[in-house]
């Protein structure tokens, strides 16, 4: 495994790939000095054929895109198992453990193709406590958790689509969305409580069955 720190790539190579990526996106566009703030914490990490990027049992902060390369779920162990999923360029993965504060459920590691896997990695730990704002503004928090909403939310209408009866869609019809004030602390904690309910329920849907599927957030959609 290579981590590259952000400043051996040229700046526009990173501006290019941070549109891809819908908060960093909007960040980008919105306010350049906290997204200064969260690349210190960011970096460009390549696997080999077969590493290891992530392990069931894990505790992390860190939320991740795939840039080139594939990457392939495990239950436990890449050696010893058939891949119960795969990522490929373009998808974002690690929410539901950091949104829902639980252990990794899978194990992923780059596919074991002789080619090496490219991905853009981000530490969330500046994010901090919700009610703090020192590192992290409000605004940026509202940008990120507004996006998790919406991203888990979508995934969770397409699973509603294909089961409307699942007992877990009528939970799902019980997450209220906020009504109050915009760009508010309210906002923010209202979105926060959506982010981990939603989750919470996307992640016992996944993973009924045994089903592991929890490290996928979301295609990106935002283009050049």
């Amino acid at each position: 495994m290579k981590i590259k720190d952000l400043s051996e790539f040229k700046p526009e190579d990173i501006a290019s790939l941070l549109r891809r990526i819908p908060f960093f996106n909007q960040l980008q566009r919105e306010d350049e000095q906290q997204l200064a703030v969260l690349m210190d914490f960011s970096c460009i990490v390549e696997l080999n054929s077969g590493e290891t990027i992530m392990r069931r049992g894990d505790r992390g902060s860190w939320l991740y895109f795939l840039i080139k390369g594939g990457l392939s779920v495990y239950l436990n162990s890449p050696q010893q198992e058939h891949p119960l999923n795969h990522i490929t360029p373009g998808e974002l993965f690690g929410d539901l453990a950091l949104l829902c504060d639980h252990e990794r459920k899978a194990t992923v590691a780059a596919d074991n193709n002789g080619k090496t896997a490219t991905l853009f990695a981000t530490d969330f730990k500046p994010f901090g406590d919700i009610h703090h704002f020192d590192t992290v503004s409000l605004h940026t928090k509202l940008i990120f958790y507004r996006t998790m909403v919406h991203s888990i939310r979508w995934r969770l209408e397409q699973k509603r689509m294909e089961d409307g009866q699942h007992p877990l869609a009528l939970e799902l019809r019980q997450v209220k969305s906020y009504a109050g004030a915009k760009e508010t602390p309210e906002e923010l904690l209202s979105l926060y409580e959506q982010a981990q309910q939603l989750a919470s329920i996307l992640d016992r849907w996944n993973t009924e069955g045994g089903a592991i599927q929890d490290v996928v957030v979301a295609i990106a959609t935002a283009k050049e």
